[in-house]
């Protein structure tokens, strides 16, 4: 019988912990492509550890965004948990503005580990989605989001949220404000227009191609032929 693989020591796991956490914070504050040694230093540990670890920058932004899709899974239950389907898209969709405001990193990472490099980054980025689109769907059976708005129409927006986070000098107030843009553009008025199926127009479709994929660190889809 071959031996059990040993169990990483306490002082191991430990280390491991702190570059993640510190991965998370350079990450938020200098970019992805921050140099790696600064994270070392935030963990209080040398860069022979840091490698050790992490050989590779991929390996440690693959962690940092696992603990961040954890964080959304858990906005993204809370928002699914709502009988109302508005409000937990609108539980949901707050958590992310804010999110990016507060980690300017989390899209960033998601694109620095596009779909195919990370079996569990891939589980959590489709179950993201999906579940976002089931509650999308809620909001709209129940009457309260229009039904001309879709998932790439969110992506757009989280997209440019994303640029105040290094584009302006009060990005918090910025961001409450295009939240608020964005969830009047996206909830049915009282004027009852939008209660009916439509057609995914053409500018949307395109989305999906380029930026709604993008976004979410997908596959871009082959432009259809004209």
């Amino acid at each position: 019988m071959s031996a059990s693989p040993a169990r990483p020591r306490k002082d191991q796991i430990r280390n491991r912990k702190a570059l993640i956490a510190a991965g998370k914070e350079v990450f938020a504050e200098r970019g992805i492509d921050a140099p790696m040694d600064l994270v070392a230093r935030r963990a209080n540990l040398s860069n022979a550890s840091l490698y050790r670890h992490f050989p590779r920058r991929e390996d440690l932004i693959a962690e940092v965004l696992l603990t961040n899709l954890g964080r959304a899974e858990v906005a993204l239950a809370e928002g699914l948990a709502h009988e109302d389907g508005w409000a937990g898209f609108v539980h949901y969709l707050g958590w992310l503005f804010a999110e990016q405001i507060d980690n300017p990193a989390y899209l960033g990472a998601l694109r620095a580990i596009p779909a195919g490099r990370s079996a569990e980054v891939d589980r959590l980025r489709d179950k993201l989605l999906t579940e976002l689109e089931d509650l999308i769907a809620r909001a709209k059976d129940q009457g309260a989001l229009r039904r001309d708005r879709w998932l790439e129409d969110v992506f757009l927006y989280l997209s440019l949220n994303e640029q105040l986070a290094h584009a302006h000098t009060d990005p918090h107030s910025a961001s409450r404000r295009l939240l608020e843009l964005a969830l009047s553009s996206l909830r049915l008025g009282d004027d009852g227009t939008s209660t009916q199926d439509v057609p995914e127009p053409p500018s949307v479709l395109a989305l999906r191609r380029t930026v709604g994929h993008e976004v979410a660190g997908l596959p871009l889809a082959e432009t259809a032929e004209e």
